[in-house]
């Protein structure tokens, strides 16, 4: 199952969460995650979604879209504010900064 997909999926799933914000993506520079930049809809970057390649690697996108609705990944973007939060197989993260590129 192709990764283009799955990240159609999270999009898709951002944009329902964040309605009339913007969304992009990007490859995280070590190749191990992409990352997706919910932009306020005054462009200013507002929240970072840091999704392992090791979480995608074995979902299916539907799989993928039930994971997200129950993780309340939405949810936890909200109360990590700017602070990245990273989805791996092993569950969530928030970690400090992230390199905005």
């Amino acid at each position: 199952m192709s990764n283009v997909a799955k990240f159609d999926v999270i999009r898709l799933y951002l944009r329902q969460q964040f309605p009339k914000h913007h969304i992009t993506d990007f490859e995280e520079g070590t190749s191990r995650a992409h990352v997706f930049r919910v932009d306020g809809p005054h462009g200013h970057p507002l929240h970072y979604a840091v999704l392992g390649l090791d979480f995608l690697l074995g979902q299916t996108t539907e799989g993928l879209q039930q994971a997200l609705a129950s993780s309340g990944l939405g949810e936890k973007l909200k109360e990590a504010g700017a602070s990245p939060v990273t989805v791996s197989k092993t569950g969530f993260s928030i970690e400090g900064t992230i390199a905005v590129v």
